[in-house]
């Protein structure tokens, strides 16, 4: 196993307080009745009409059911797909080269990851556990950061291949790698060259690995944990921008309840942001869209064996989290690859992800992250 040294993040907490302003009222009271006036005891705050109780602001109590909750969305699934549990979770690695998009079964998968490869690109991780697809691709080959975010789920990686040497360090690390199958379990379309090409369906690909005798693990749990509790966002947040290189930019626009997503590709001779949509195995085609997006950053290096760009996911980083419009700002922590993350806010209180799909950007700590009103 490899070491790595971590610099751990210097957080400085900052509090404020205020008193405050207390008003003395008189209150009549008679043996039967009190007078309804705007009247508070001597130990209370007043408050005026236009503001608003803390004691008011009543937050939904979240419990995670790991039955009945999708450990990617902690959302309740319906009862059709809670019934055909226990089920494997199967890790895509899709292509996201130029010639790539659109994908397909990104809008179905239950989470996905994007994450910095060489050249300045990205490439996805499409998680599949309670949804499915039929149609996902292009499947291109693994990367060194790959196992460290599919391990925590005990999922299986399903790639085209790797780097030489590369997928026996995955599997050493405990991930189960699945490469190429024949036609129907994976298949090659005609109307996309090689290597952007590669694309398979989820069931059969369950079908096979039950077949096989993967390990098969019935114990998921979330990455990291979600809640109810926002009350320390803040707003602002309806456009982000993500710099992942001169290469790849990101743009994510508030559109209603959810963020809409542009790219920005340096290979693109126009050089401007273009909707990022995704295509059904019917021709459909429409915006990719998620409610939440996740930003976890970390320290840039250079993979040992393989000498490829990789982003460290285990130690201390800068963390960012977007919803509805608000966002909140802290680092995230932990242990080993096999352990969930833990988020904490800038005054160490921890981070609760509202339940909702989420798209999670895997960043080096240097990329540049900007978000507006506008």
């Amino acid at each position: 196993m490899k070491k790595f040294s971590y610099a751990i993040l210097a957080i400085t907490i900052l509090f404020c307080s205020n008193d405050p302003e207390t008003s003395v009222n008189t209150i009549e009271n008679d043996i039967t009745t009190t007078t309804q006036e705007t009247a508070i005891n001597d130990s209370s705050k007043q408050i005026s009409p236009d503001e608003t109780s803390v004691d008011e602001d009543i937050i939904e109590k979240y419990v995670y059911d790991s039955e009945k909750m999708s450990p990617f969305t902690g959302l309740e699934i319906s009862s059709e797909l809670w019934l055909k549990r226990p089920r494997r979770v199967l890790a895509f690695k899709i292509d996201n080269n130029l010639n790539a998009r659109p994908q397909s079964g990104l809008q179905e998968a239950d989470t996905v990851m994007e994450i910095l490869v060489e050249g300045g690109m990205t490439r996805f991780l499409a998680f599949f556990m309670d949804n499915q697809s039929s149609y996902v691709g292009p499947i291109r080959s693994a990367r060194p950061t790959d196992p460290t975010l599919v391990r925590p789920y005990g999922g299986i990686l399903v790639v085209s291949g790797a780097t030489a040497g590369l997928i026996p360090e995955i599997r050493e690390l405990g991930v189960p790698v699945l490469e190429e199958r024949p036609s129907p379990t994976m298949f090659r379309i005609e109307d996309r060259n090689k290597p952007h090409n590669l694309y398979a369906d989820t069931e059969l690909v369950r079908e096979y690995v039950d077949e096989k005798g993967f390990y098969f693990n019935q114990s998921v749990q979330p990455l990291y944990e979600f809640g109810n509790d926002q009350t320390a966002w803040l707003t602002g947040a309806n456009r982000i921008t993500i710099k992942y290189s001169d290469f790849t930019t990101v743009i994510w626009k508030k559109d209603q309840d959810k963020y809409s997503r542009f790219i920005v590709d340096g290979y693109d001779s126009s050089n401007e942001a273009v909707a990022h949509n995704f295509l059904t195995r019917d021709g459909y085609s429409e915006i990719l869209q998620v409610p939440t997006v996740v930003l976890i950053q970390g320290a840039l290096y250079n993979d040992e064996s393989t000498t490829l760009p990789s982003v460290l996911t285990v130690g201390i980083g800068p963390l960012t989290i977007f919803h509805d419009g608000k966002f909140v700002e802290g680092t995230w922590r932990r242990n080993d690859i096999a352990d969930p993350f833990v988020f904490f806010d800038k005054d160490q209180n921890k981070i609760e992800v509202p339940p909702s799909k989420q798209w999670i950007h895997i960043l080096p700590s240097t990329a540049e992250i900007t978000w507006s009103d506008k």
